[in-house]
C-alpha cells in the first residue's frame, strides 16, 4: 500500500515590526492632543483675564474712593457760599438800626439752614456706598475710612461752631454798630468767613492726605501685587498708622 506523500512546511518568517502606520492611526491622539492644548490654552486665559479684571476692580474701587475724598472737601466748602447772602443782609440791618437785633437771630437762624443743607450734601452724595465697593477686596480699610469720616465731621462742626461765634461777635462789636454804611460790617463779616473757610480747607486737607497718598499706592500696585495674598498683606499695612 502506498505512503501518504509528505506534506512539506514552510519554514517560519522571522518576527518583525509594521512599518506602516495608518493616516487615522495617528489622527485620533492627535486630535486629542490638541483639543487638551486648546483647553488648557482657554482655561489659562480665562485665569489671567480674571485676575486683571480682579486687580482692575480694587483700582477702579480706590479711585472712586479718592474721588470721593476730594468730592467731601468741596461739599464742605459750600457752607460758606450758602452763608454769603445772610451776611450781605446782616450787615446792612445793623447799618440801618444800629442794633445787634434782629440781625443776629436772623444771621444764627442763616447758619442752622446752611449746616443743615451741608449734612444733607453729605447724605445725598451717598460716600458710604463708594467705601463699601472697596470693603469688599480689603476690609481691613474700614476702620481708618471710619476714622476719617469721623474726623473730618468733627471738624466740619468745630468750624461753624467757631465761625456762628466770631460772627456773633462781630454783630455786637459797638464801634461796627455805631457806622452808617454797611461796609464796614460786612468786610468784618467776609473777613472773618474766609479765614475760617480756609481754616477748614486746611483741616481736611491735612486729615484726608493720607489716606489719598494710599490709594494711590494701592492703584498704581502690579496686578501680581493686588493678587499675592503677601503682597496684599503688605499694602493694607500701609494703611495701619490710619487706625491709630
Amino acid at each position: 500500500m502506498p505512503s501518504a506523500p509528505d506534506h512539506k512546511r514552510e519554514p517560519a518568517k522571522p518576527f518583525a515590526l509594521k512599518r506602516e502606520v495608518a493616516l487615522g492611526d495617528l489622527l485620533t491622539p492627535l486630535s486629542i492632543l490638541l483639543a487638551l492644548l486648546t483647553l488648557l490654552n482657554s482655561w489659562n486665559s480665562d485665569r489671567n483675564l480674571r485676575a486683571k479684571q480682579y486687580a482692575d476692580n480694587i483700582r477702579g474701587s480706590a479711585s472712586i474712593v479718592t474721588a470721593k475724598l476730594e468730592r467731601w472737601g468741596t461739599l464742605a466748602d459750600r457752607y460758606f457760599d450758602d452763608i454769603q447772602h445772610a451776611l450781605i443782609v446782616a450787615s446792612e440791618r445793623t447799618a440801618a438800626t444800629h442794633r445787634a437785633e434782629p440781625a443776629k437771630r436772623d444771621l444764627f437762624d442763616a447758619l442752622k439752614d446752611a449746616e443743615g443743607k451741608a449734612s444733607q450734601r453729605i447724605v445725598d452724595e451717598q460716600l458710604e456706598i463708594s467705601y463699601m465697593e472697596l470693603y469688599r477686596y480689603i476690609p481691613a480699610l474700614r476702620p481708618p475710612f471710619d476714622k476719617i469720616k469721623q474726623e473730618i465731621g468733627e471738624a466740619e462742626k468745630a468750624s461753624h461752631r467757631r465761625l456762628e461765634i466770631q460772627l456773633q461777635t462781630d454783630i455786637l462789636n459797638t464801634e461796627l454798630l455805631q457806622g452808617t454804611e454797611s461796609v464796614a460790617m460786612g468786610k468784618r463779616l467776609r473777613d472773618d468767613t474766609l479765614r475760617e473757610r480756609a481754616t477748614l480747607h486746611q483741616q481736611i486737607q491735612q486729615i484726608t492726605q493720607p489716606l489719598r497718598d494710599n490709594m494711590l499706592k494701592l492703584i498704581n500696585l502690579k496686578d501680581d501685587e493686588l493678587l499675592d495674598s503677601y503682597k496684599r498683606a503688605a499694602v493694607i499695612a500701609v494703611f495701619e498708622d490710619q487706625k491709630q
